[in-house]
């Protein structure tokens, strides 16, 4: 059997809020928007993000569903690549995201890494490809 990745979604409480975090400050492209829901679909290159309203879930899967969105745990981070980390943690502390981490040198990775919070919470990787000393 084969399992071809589709996609990752969030769900959200404030749609808005975060399709224009998505969209806006990060420069995801809107490719389809739901007119009958609060759903859409964001891309950049062969990636692809979904936004869907909570409220949706259990109209759409029934209330007998087992899903919970119960308190935040971080065991999930979006991860974008970045040009330069540190003049995007500006240009995002600047926009009012919450910065989680300032920028540090991952050298077994040979990275640099900070972490950011979408609106919603979500943990946000922002990576930083480099040539560092000591980085294999």
């Amino acid at each position: 059997m084969k399992f071809d990745f589709a996609n990752t979604r969030l769900y959200v409480n404030d749609y808005d809020k975060c399709l224009e975090f998505y969209r806006d400050i990060l420069g995801l492209k809107v490719v389809m928007v739901s007119g009958v829901d609060r759903y859409v679909e964001l891309s950049e290159g062969a990636t692809k993000l979904t936004i869907m309203c909570r409220g949706k879930v259990k109209e759409y899967f029934g209330s007998q569903t087992p899903v919970s969105f119960g308190q935040q745990d971080d065991a999930i981070a979006l991860s974008f690549g970045v040009k330069d980390v540190d003049e995007a943690c500006k240009y995002l502390e600047n926009k009012g995201v919450e910065i989680v981490s300032q920028p540090w040198n991952f050298v077994d990775w040979g990275v640099k890494l900070a972490l950011v919070r979408d609106p919603e919470g979500n943990l946000v990787e922002l990576v930083q490809g480099s040539q560092m000393v000591g980085a294999e």
